[in-house]
């Protein structure tokens, strides 16, 4: 049984990874803003990697290839150089290693035009002796000079020593150091800045970053768990979207690029890793704000699942088993009301009834009651047809002529062959009652990720409606793989069969 439960979540793999590109192409079909050339306007359109292809990307960029770009509109001086020379500016250290070395493949001319263009990061580096660099041949002669100094300090061991010992013996000289370093530091920053606790190295990484690249938070010593939560998140997802802006592809990792430098692998990569952006609500991270209610979610849909089943299946077992009597006809039509009344009233008329009642508690055992309503309804009708199938069969007619007690035929044969077709039907009834889950915590007031996405569709929050289709998702194919199983152990004919099929061998 175990293996074969392992199998089935073997199997559930490539299921997954279906419905991933299906959720990814649904969620991806709103077209994304146009590019405008300011990196603050086309922000949003980053954060979506609306800039990237969908699924190859046969010239992937990084640092290396952008500085060039940008060092040959600036050289030439073309109808791009003032957007080039900005990009110098916002690369910033991360682009001398690969723009300084090419100064002698440069005329003079261009090449006292790229060394002006990268006068605001000297500025931006507090570098001394930098005289007028807005003159082109002090400009050369002053980063030539710079690079034959400091060449070696721009190498990736060099910058770990650096960004360590600044974590564990912080000075003021040591980061000054990093801030001489500017955007190429920012590979070894952001790391840091993840896995830090000291708040003192945390408040010299945070400044070092927001130095560097003009924008986001300083963690100050003394901020409070929630600021440091967000501050941390709020770097941890610019970094995410801007990395191969400042980091170098070398050898494989170029060709390994050319698949995850796309749209398609960056939305899996913040799946697989939790890196599911920030709100646009409130700025939470929607991972935490998922961690945070899904419980309640799940807590509510679990309970009415197990109150439904409890219901469910001895009622319409009872009801097929009395078929055409009085039992049967009065519980069916009990049934049709409920089904056909829909959950949203139910919860309401629940409301209504306990008006004045603010415990949680209450309230989340009236929103059990108002989705077990509805899901006991559909369960009951489906054991019913299926008991009904059953107590026709032959082998319950030979147990009834064997003299076998009512109620041993009843539970011991029928109703366990009775129980394979609504288990199976379970799982398919998972979303049903997850979609029912949401409304009810809407009307009664529940934290749980229904009541946050209502709040996220009226605020257009896209990344949290992605984040939340994609565990619906995953819920309900475990929810499949669960029925599978249960299905399984209910009937050993199946898994023999089931497993015959996929060339392995029951335990």
């Amino acid at each position: 049984m175990l293996r074969y439960a392992i199998r089935r979540l073997l199997w559930a793999i490539p299921t997954l990874i279906a419905t991933s590109l299906v959720l990814f192409l649904v969620t991806t079909l709103a077209p994304a803003p146009p590019p405008t050339g300011d990196p603050l306007l086309d922000e949003p359109r980053r954060a979506r990697f609306a800039d990237l292809p969908r699924f190859f990307n046969g010239a992937p960029e990084d640092v290396q290839t952008r500085a060039a770009e940008a060092v040959r509109h600036v050289a030439a001086e073309d109808a791009r150089h003032e957007d080039a020379a900005r990009d110098l500016v916002r690369l910033g250290g991360a682009a001398l290693p690969y723009v300084l070395p090419s100064f002698e493949a440069l005329a003079p001319d261009a090449r006292g035009r790229v060394a002006v263009a990268l006068a605001p990061v000297a500025e931006r580096m507090r570098l001394e002796g930098r005289g007028d660099l807005t003159q082109p041949a002090a400009a050369v002669s002053f980063w030539t000079e710079f690079w034959y100094d400091r060449a070696l300090d721009f190498t990736p061991l060099a910058l770990e020593r650096a960004v360590d010992r600044l974590v564990n013996h912080g000075s003021d000289l040591r980061e000054s150091d990093l801030v001489a370093l500017d955007t190429y530091a920012l590979s070894a920053v952001m790391p840091a800045l993840a896995s830090t606790t000291d708040r003192v190295a945390l408040e010299r990484l945070s400044r070092l970053a927001q130095h560097a690249t003009e924008r986001g938070p300083v963690i100050s010593p003394d901020a409070s768990p929630r600021q440091l939560r967000l501050a941390r998140a709020d770097w941890s997802e610019w970094w995410f979207v801007h990395d191969d802006d400042f980091v170098a592809l070398v050898g494989a990792d170029r060709g390994l690029a050319m698949v995850t430098e796309t749209r398609y692998a960056r939305w899996l990569e913040r799946a697989a890793y939790g890196q599911l952006g920030l709100s646009l609500v409130d700025g939470e991270p929607i991972a935490d704000k998922l961690r945070a209610r899904a419980p309640l979610t799940a807590l509510i849909c679990a309970l009415a699942m197990l109150l439904s089943w409890m219901a469910a299946v001895p009622l319409g077992a009872l009801a097929a088993w009395r078929h055409g009597r009085a039992f049967d006809l009065a519980s069916s039509a009990v049934l049709f009301v409920l089904y056909a009344t829909p959950t949203f009233a139910v919860a309401e008329v629940l409301r209504r009834a306990a008006t004045g009642t603010s415990v949680s508690g209450s309230r989340v055992a009236l929103a059990v009651a108002a989705l077990v309503v509805g899901s006991m309804a559909t369960l009951a009708r489906w054991q019913r047809t299926a008991m009904l199938d059953v107590v026709r069969a032959d082998f319950v007619r030979t147990a009834r002529a064997k003299g076998l007690p009512e109620w041993r035929v009843a539970v011991l044969h029928a109703l366990r062959n009775a129980l394979m077709p609504t288990v199976t039907l379970a799982g398919l009834h998972l979303p049903v009652l997850l979609g029912g889950t949401f409304v009810v915590e809407e009307v009664f007031g529940l934290p749980g990720v229904g009541f946050e996405t209502l709040r996220a569709i009226e605020g257009h929050d896209t990344a949290w409606l992605m984040a939340v289709v994609l565990a619906s998702a995953v819920a309900v194919t475990a929810g499949l793989v669960l029925s599978d199983v249960a299905y399984s152990g209910l009937d050993p004919r199946v898994r023999e069969v089931l497993a015959r099929r996929q060339g392995g061998r029951t335990s």
